[in-house]
C-alpha cells in the first residue's frame, strides 16, 4: 500500500477524531498512531465473514473505515454494507479501494459508481497493478443548505391573510 495513503488516512482521522472506529477489512493498524495519541472508547477490526451481521451488532460507531472489501465482495452485497453504514451505522464512512485493473480481475466497482453513494473522493494514489482511490462520507457535510431555502425568499407571514392567490 501506498505510504501516502495511509498518511492521508491519518491526518483525515486527527480532523475527524472519532470516538469510536469500526475498521472493515485487513487494515485495523493504520490507526495505531491515532490510537496513542487519542484513547477512544472502542476499536474494533472486522477482517472477513459476513460484514453486514458484524456492522448490526456492534451498533453506531464514528468512523467505519473499509479497506479492500467492496472489492471482494458481490456488487449488491458491498452495495448494502455501504448503504447501511452511510445512512444507519456511522457518521463518517472511509473507503479505500483499488480500482481498475488488477492482476486476474476487474474491479467491478468504478468511482463514479461510489460517488453515487454521496462520497466524495479525496485522494488518488497510483500503485503498480491498480489505482488506490480513497473516498468519504461525512453526514455532516454531505449536503449543505443552500443560500435560496430560507424564510426571507418563501414565506411572508407578514401577508398572511392579506392576500389570497
Amino acid at each position: 500500500m501506498s505510504l501516502n495513503h495511509r498518511h492521508d488516512i491519518a491526518q483525515l482521522t486527527e480532523q475527524m477524531r472519532p470516538a469510536s472506529i469500526l475498521v472493515l477489512g485487513n487494515d485495523c493498524d493504520i490507526f495505531k498512531h491515532y490510537l496513542n495519541v487519542h484513547p477512544i472508547g472502542r476499536l474494533v477490526c472486522v477482517s472477513h465473514g459476513d460484514y453486514l451481521s458484524s456492522v448490526q451488532a456492534l451498533g453506531r460507531v464514528d468512523l467505519a473505515y473499509l479497506s479492500g472489501v467492496i472489492e471482494n465482495m458481490d456488487k449488491h452485497a458491498a452495495s448494502v454494507l455501504l448503504s447501511r453504514l452511510r445512512d444507519v451505522y456511522a457518521q463518517r464512512v472511509v473507503v479505500t479501494a483499488r480500482l481498475g485493473q488488477c492482476d486476474a480481475q476487474r474491479s467491478q466497482w468504478t468511482s463514479q459508481e461510489l460517488l453515487a453513494f454521496g462520497m466524495t473522493r479525496i485522494g488518488r494514489y497510483p500503485n503498480s497493478d491498480a489505482e488506490i482511490q480513497v473516498f468519504t462520507f461525512d453526514l455532516h457535510n454531505y449536503k449543505p443548505t443552500p443560500d435560496w431555502l430560507n424564510s426571507r425568499d418563501w414565506a411572508h407571514p407578514e401577508l398572511y391573510d392579506k392576500h389570497w392567490w
